[in-house]
């Protein structure tokens, strides 16, 4: 591997980590669905899925809209997205009935594609299955790794034949590309595990059953554990317990005020820089002081003067040439703002008839945080004994056929999901729509 300015924050062995950033291709829309103008600029979510979307639930007084994906990460996938505008982006914005309908409707999915007669129908035996919420709610000027504002939930699920290209994965230490590499293997990769997990040592993850994992950078390399401070859960069925919707909210907050505490250090501020903008950094030395009073490890202290040492200002006039130049240049320069991090739910196991995905053990929380890279935890994530994967979107096309396999899967799945969701009164679970043509879109039955 070519020398990186960030190497020092890397373990020295990881040119060696199994990754797949070449190998998962998956198509986008049929031409004939393809986005019209106000679908892809309107400020309203609602005209931008009016043709994708799917079933409406209603919580605390705001909806989840169950969306057709317009860039699929896999051929069966949903979105379930928050419509408000303005949008609330994070787990701490949103109702708390809302976020449990989102958690009870991803539990949904979990056992949705765990019936055998599913798989059969679908094609889905021998896939794998993740869970995918981003939050990056102020970076509002380069790609993002939430470009979707709106606080919502990539439910993916790919195919055994999807998944067959991650069978000869590369080495990290063959990626010669340094845009590639530095949006594929955020400088945070390794130090920002370290960092979160010492960040919630204190909540209780006990009472959930859970079990926040030491930091184990080696067996990240050999590919037995994530990328990313992981949280082994004892089931798919927590997902539907109040209290795990409100450990996420904790985490988020948690997550938040880490990131506060760093922008202070770093730079003195504490409000996120302007679009375009980023604040001057301080003195070295000043850095360094201020990190050697806050309580954390000596190990992720000495990773963060390392990371003080490696950033460098952004000038008003580079910020221009980047906004105004190409997206490599700009994502490989510009830092996210923070906090930037996806969270994803993740069995490493196939899905089949006789070992359905929701019984499955270890069942892992993993949160990653991003620094540079702009890739979400749908498009970049553990899959398969990789721990670093990246999804290839819109390669190529889905045919017609195809699509109307996936609607009548995406269907399905909101029919079974209205009837799970109907003895919840603080939950209305609107009727699923149908897939009428291309043109169309999705509408009432």
């Amino acid at each position: 591997m070519r020398q990186d300015a960030f190497a020092a924050l890397y373990p020295a062995d990881v040119a060696a980590m199994p990754v797949a950033w070449e190998r998962m291709r998956i198509p986008g829309l049929p031409p004939a669905f393809a986005l019209l103008p106000d679908e892809r600029s309107h400020p309203d979510p609602m005209v931008s899925y009016r043709r994708r979307s799917i079933q409406t639930l209603v919580a605390g007084g705001q909806r989840l809209v169950l969306v057709d994906k317009a860039l699929p990460h896999a051929r069966y996938d949903l979105m379930l997205s928050g419509v408000a505008v303005p949008p609330m982006p994070g787990p701490d914005d949103v109702p708390h009935a809302l976020g449990g309908a989102l958690w009870r409707s991803a539990y949904g999915f979990v056992r949705f594609v765990s019936d055998p007669e599913v798989q059969a129908e679908h094609g889905l035996a021998g896939g794998r299955l993740h869970l995918a919420l981003n939050c990056d709610p102020n970076t509002l000027d380069r790609e993002s790794c939430q470009a979707n504002k709106e606080f919502h939930l990539h439910l993916l699920y790919w195919t055994a034949a999807e998944l067959a290209p991650l069978a000869l994965p590369e080495r990290l230490g063959d990626c010669t590309d340094p845009y590639l590499r530095r949006q594929a293997l955020d400088p945070l990769a390794f130090l920002g595990a370290r960092l979160i997990a010492e960040g919630l040592a204190d909540l209780d993850w006990q009472g959930l059953g859970a079990t926040l994992l030491p930091d184990d950078a080696q067996a990240v390399i050999a590919g037995r554990r994530p990328l990313g401070c992981v949280i082994a859960l004892p089931g798919w069925g927590l997902l539907e317990d109040p209290a795990f919707e409100r450990l996420v909210r904790q985490v988020d907050r948690r997550l938040a005020e880490l990131a506060r505490t760093l922008l202070a250090v770093f730079t003195g501020r504490l409000n996120p820089p302007a679009p375009w903008r980023r604040h001057p950094l301080l003195p070295r030395a000043e850095i360094r002081a201020q990190l050697g009073r806050l309580p954390w490890s000596a190990e992720v202290r000495a990773g963060l003067v390392e990371l003080a040492g490696r950033l460098h200002d952004l000038p008003a006039p580079l910020a221009a040439r980047l906004r105004s130049g190409a997206a490599a240049m700009r994502k490989h320069h510009m830092t996210l703002n923070q906090p930037a991090y996806s969270l994803n739910l993740y069995a490493p196991a196939t899905n089949t008839p006789e070992q359905p995905i929701l019984g499955a053990k270890p069942l892992w929380l993993i949160l990653q945080t991003r620094l540079f890279s702009g890739i979400g935890g749908a498009g970049l994530l553990s899959l398969g004994g990789i721990p670093s994967v990246r999804i290839l979107r819109g390669e190529g096309r889905f045919s017609a056929e195809c699509w109307h396999g996936r609607a009548r899967f995406q269907r399905a799945f909101a029919e079974f999901n209205r009837e799970r969701l109907a003895a919840l009164p603080e939950v209305e679970a609107g009727p699923a729509r149908q897939l009428a043509d291309l043109g169309q879109g999705w509408v009432p039955v």
